[in-house]
């Protein structure tokens, strides 16, 4: 049962009067609390509803190269602007489409396309320069707006692309320099703490905060533009020559290590980089990519041997073609017998198997038998004089190491080894280990990177790097000097003979391992001649690599021709006087 108690009016009265003190004080409670105790809190989130940060990009560093004594640029940052759009405040997406494409001259697909995505924010178009971003202005189209972008931009086109590399979409560096310096080249971006107005649009005042963008480093390569420009021109040659899938060339200053010119081909644009879908040609081959060498590889060989003091050019050994290895016959190419009394510089011009295996297990003291002493020697000379399975450093994106097999392989791997098969190496390695025998025995870690222009104006010059002196000694990279022009004047090099200089080099031959399994693919092949030129005073040495030609014979035909014009032309770029 419910009993209904009826108030006065000064009952009603003071029971309010009761409720509203309580208010009160639950309101001044709740004050004092926000005020006393919260009051950092909400002052800085009050602040932040009229403060924006914005990060400010830092012009990206240049990259130069020489042309003489100019320097020529490669890489350069560009003001464009980028379209874009609101799709949400566009009714009629099609009409503007087709007033876009009007101006643009673009396909007003592509622009609907974007519209139509239900996005807040579309990338119509990037890069728009100054003069057509004027006329897209004055379409006043609702919705469509500009904003400044700083994109970078390569001159010289597809020259020098592979070590060039280049900047995607987000600003990062991919590839070639542009990766491998990235954090260099990109600067540090500023930050401005710019204070806004309700509809969150910046207010010029003095009292905005900001750190200044600091400026990337400006860097100038080794690379020649000449020379880069004529690699390019002979490897493209001379791969549609033969009808090759691909080919790579390098050259190198043997005395400091300087690189000149690294060439691929085929190439691509840095400038249209999306326009590429074969991302293999994004790759400096000439770093990136390891291969075994083949005979190429003889070199060091026989380097060994002469510097060890077990062979001589002289020294002789009964080749009757093949040798037997375990359960296995290793033979020369082509069935070629060298016979009795074969020497070693005859082994070289003949490019003989069983010449190179003599070799190797002479370094154990017995050139009847592959011992543990002899793995052991010739690894060491490979792998700590050489610096072959090494990454050699050189500044570009993706180097590979290669791979050498340990002393403990089998005695089969090893001899196979001798003559450039079952190890792995790149072009930038079989370069610099050449070019410490052009400069009687010091290995310079190649480099690409001539000068570094830093942000404050100041310049940092490279000095070559020595990696490691006495290689070979004086006398037998001699030696091995005149072996090599022996292989050029008599051998499989005879098409890189040069009337009145001396040129030194040697051929190589590689068969490719099957990727599916065991075994090396039929049919194909990697051809390669390194060398340099002139022989008693090198200025340069040139390696070319031709994969997959499709022509009959070995390196001679394929890759020799391309040394050959190119170093009649370096020669005469360089005004080498004839050899004595």
């Amino acid at each position: 049962m419910i009993v209904l108690i009826e108030l006065t009016t000064s009952q009603r009265f003071q029971i309010l009067q009761y409720v509203l003190l309580a208010l009160a004080v639950l309101v001044g409670v709740r004050l004092a609390y926000l005020q006393i105790f919260r009051h950092d809190h909400y002052t800085a989130l009050a602040t932040s509803e009229h403060q924006r940060k914005y990060e400010v990009p830092a012009p990206r560093g240049q990259i130069y190269l020489r042309d003489g004594e100019t320097k020529v640029p490669l890489a350069l940052n560009q003001d464009l602007k980028l379209l874009y759009a609101d799709p949400s405040l566009i009714k009629d997406k099609s009409g503007t489409a087709n007033k876009l494409a009007a101006v643009t001259g673009d396909n007003p697909q592509d622009y609907l396309k974007a519209l139509q995505q239900g996005k807040e924010y579309a990338v119509l178009k990037t890069r728009v320069t100054e003069e057509l971003a004027a006329k897209i202005k004055q379409q006043k189209l609702l919705g469509i707006g500009l904003v400044s972008q700083s994109y970078r931009t390569y001159p010289e086109g597809t020259l020098a692309s592979q070590l060039l590399g280049f900047v995607n979409g987000e600003g990062k560096g991919q590839y070639g320099i542009e990766g491998y310096l990235d954090a260099e080249l990109r600067g540090k971006p500023g930050l401005l703490n710019a204070k806004t107005d309700t509809a969150g649009v910046p207010i010029a005042t003095s009292d905005n905060l900001s750190r200044a963008p600091e400026n990337g480093t400006n860097i100038t390569l080794t690379v020649d533009r000449s020379i880069q420009a004529q690699a390019e021109r002979y490897i493209q040659d001379g791969v549609e020559a033969v009808r090759a899938d691909s080919g790579s060339v390098i050259v190198m200053d043997p005395k400091t290590g300087a690189i000149k010119a690294m060439a691929n081909f085929p190439t691509y644009d840095p400038n249209e980089y999306t326009k590429t879908s074969d991302y293999q040609r994004f790759q400096n081959q000439v770093v990136t990519n390891a291969f075994e060498p083949g005979s190429g590889f003889k070199t060091f060989t026989m380097a060994a041997g002469l510097d060890s003091g077990k062979v001589t050019p002289e020294t002789t050994y009964s080749d009757p073609g093949c040798v037997k290895m375990d359960k296995y016959e290793i033979c020369n190419a082509d069935g070629h017998k060298g016979g009795p009394n074969t020497n070693m510089t005859v082994v070289l011009r003949d490019s003989l198997n069983t010449g190179v295996i003599f070799v190797l297990q002479s370094l154990g003291g017995n050139a009847a038998a592959m011992t543990p002493a002899a793995k052991q020697l010739f690894h060491s000379y490979i792998t700590d004089r050489f610096q072959f399975g090494k990454r050699t450093g050189v500044e570009q994106a993706g180097e590979a190491k290669g791979v050498i097999n340990p002393p403990s392989s089998n005695d089969v791997n090893y001899a196979n080894m001798s003559f450039g098969q079952g190890e792995s190496i790149t072009m930038v390695q079989m370069a610099a280990a050449m070019s410490a025998i052009a400069n009687r025995g010091t290995y310079y870690q190649p480099y690409l990177v001539a000068e570094r222009q830093r942000p404050d104006g100041s310049t940092e010059k490279t000095k070559p790097k020595v990696v490691k002196k006495d290689v070979i000694s004086d006398p037998a990279a001699e030696n091995l000097t005149k072996m090599l022009e022996v292989v050029v004047e008599h051998g499989s090099g005879y098409l890189a003979k040069t009337p009145g200089y001396r040129i030194a080099g040697k051929t190589g031959t590689a068969q490719v391992p099957n990727p599916k399994g065991a075994g090396y693919l039929p049919d194909v092949n990697i051809g390669t001649f390194t060398g340099f030129a002139p022989a008693e005073d090198p200025q340069f040495v040139v390696m070319v690599r031709i994969n997959h030609p499709r022509v009959p014979g070995f390196a001679e035909k394929t890759t020799v021709p391309v040394f050959s014009n190119l170093t009649r032309w370096l020669l005469q770029y360089y005004k080498v006087p004839p050899s004595s």
